[in-house]
């Protein structure tokens, strides 16, 4: 379970303890116990004889933000009623917890789009060093025609810019600074099926039946 998620969790159970009457103090210990690293540090201050608002500073201070405004109403249950408090955090750690999940459902459909883009570019990369080194061959296949032969290497370096430049399009639209892992794939695939195809198709192939 994320672990965001899960001190958000705890801490709701802390605040449900709360709001039955039960001991603040009590409920830290009982529910964040299990929380590490920051939950079972404030149950280990507690249990030592720190006061609560203490124990529940690094939580309030370098938790998440769900986490630190959760330890907040923890924190500030002793100074005010504890029922009433735990009650309305119960409302506000249910929407809390929605965030959080909601942003996990973010993070893992944006992991998704951007290996479908390196994906993508790699295709990229392999399409255009296959076309880019077949065109010495189609370029030797005249049908009548008597144009000057396509320079390889030429066309190599027109298809490595374009597919460079379309992978670094593609890279900036789905994870902006990481378009350069993209522009990598694509250099590294191309380099790759070019090396290993334009030795297969160097040699012109003659055609004995050219339309005249």
């Amino acid at each position: 379970m994320n672990p965001e998620l899960a001190m958000v969790r705890s801490l709701r159970r802390v605040l449900e303890s709360a709001g039955e009457g039960k001991g603040m103090a009590r409920s830290v210990v009982l529910e964040l116990r299990t929380s590490p690293p920051l939950g079972s540090d404030a149950a280990r201050m507690l249990l030592l004889g720190y006061p609560l608002r203490a124990s529940l500073r690094p939580l309030v201070e370098h938790g998440s933000e769900e986490a630190g405004m959760l330890a907040s109403l923890v924190v500030a249950a002793p100074e005010s009623s504890a029922s009433l408090v735990g009650a309305s955090g119960e409302a506000l750690a249910d929407t809390l917890e929605t965030w959080v999940k909601a942003r996990d459902s973010r993070r893992a459909e944006q992991k998704v789009l951007r290996f479908r883009s390196i994906v993508t570019s790699g295709v990229l990369g392999a399409v255009t060093a296959m076309v880019a080194s077949m065109g010495p061959l189609v370029g030797s296949l005249s049908f009548g025609g008597s144009g000057p032969p396509a320079d390889p290497a030429t066309l190599l370096a027109g298809a490595a810019v374009m597919a460079t430049t379309s992978s670094a399009m593609l890279g900036l639209f789905m994870s902006g600074k990481g378009f350069l892992t993209n522009v990598l794939v694509t250099i590294g695939v191309f380099a790759l099926v070019s090396a290993v195809a334009s030795p297969l198709v160097a040699s012109p192939v003659p055609i004995a039946w050219g339309v005249k």
